[in-house]
């Protein structure tokens, strides 16, 4: 194994995370592409109540989670320290609209890398499996094959550390810091099936459905579907640690 690369302290850090990067848009827009709102956004007056909200999100787990916002050069980020609701395929179409966006995201240790262009999955790779990356469906299996190689995901030699983050580096040149993804606008992101991804569906199904309005996600994973989050204070939410926040 190789040196660290610029990225891989989020995975030693954060046992569960997802850090998606989007060329030529604000960190602002970035989240809104997402599914973050602008009402739920903030600047942490200092680390603790980043921390004390990112807590109360990891309480509120199945309703939303924080991401934290910014730009490095040409490309904006978005990093979940403890979630991974960004992954979602239609977020990630919606992050990509007229640009290109990559994605890593850590599922029971295994990184997962996607790399999109203008809607569309060009490539998906399994760190663990990355010569079956055609099983994935995207538009190119082999698009990322040379920056691949470099960071010895394929060929001898073995990879380097958390190899997908740093196919996420090798590609974008992006850099980040802890303090840099800390004190940074932070913001709610909705959980799976309450964000951006729920539109869509809930417009299929209004053209397919019977008129009694059942079906739909509704409280089964956070409440009501529509139903705005409201972001608690961070000053009421617990300073204590919870799931998913590696290395605090």
């Amino acid at each position: 194994m190789t040196d660290a690369t610029p990225l891989g302290w989020i995975g030693d850090k954060y046992e569960v995370h997802c850090l998606v990067l989007a060329r030529h848009v604000t960190g602002r827009e970035l989240l809104m592409r997402l599914g973050g709102a602008p009402a739920e956004m903030f600047l942490p007056r200092d680390e603790d109540e980043a921390n004390e909200f990112l807590w109360a999100g990891m309480e509120d787990y199945w309703s939303w989670g924080v991401a934290r916002v910014g730009e490095a050069g040409a490309w904006a980020f978005s990093l979940e320290p403890a979630t991974i609701w960004a992954s979602n395929s239609a977020r990630l179409a919606q992050a990509s609209r007229g640009t290109e966006a990559m994605c890593c995201f850590t599922v029971d240790g295994v990184e997962f890398v996607e790399y999109w262009r203008d809607g569309v999955l060009v490539t998906g790779v399994d760190a663990a499996a990355p010569y079956e990356r055609a099983r994935k469906g995207g538009a190119d299996p082999d698009f990322l094959v040379g920056q691949m190689e470099r960071v010895g995901l394929l060929g001898a030699g073995g990879p380097v550390h958390r190899p997908g983050l740093a196919l996420l580096h090798e590609v974008t040149g992006v850099a980040l810091d802890l303090q840099r993804t800390t004190l940074t606008l932070t913001g709610k992101l909705p959980a799976e099936g309450l964000g951006p991804e729920n539109t869509a569906a809930e417009h299929t199904a209004s053209e397919t459905a019977a008129p009694t309005g059942a079906g739909g996600v509704g409280g089964a994973v956070g409440g009501s579907v529509g139903e705005p989050c409201v972001p608690r204070e961070a000053g009421r939410a617990k300073s204590s640690g919870g799931r998913g926040l590696g290395g605090s």
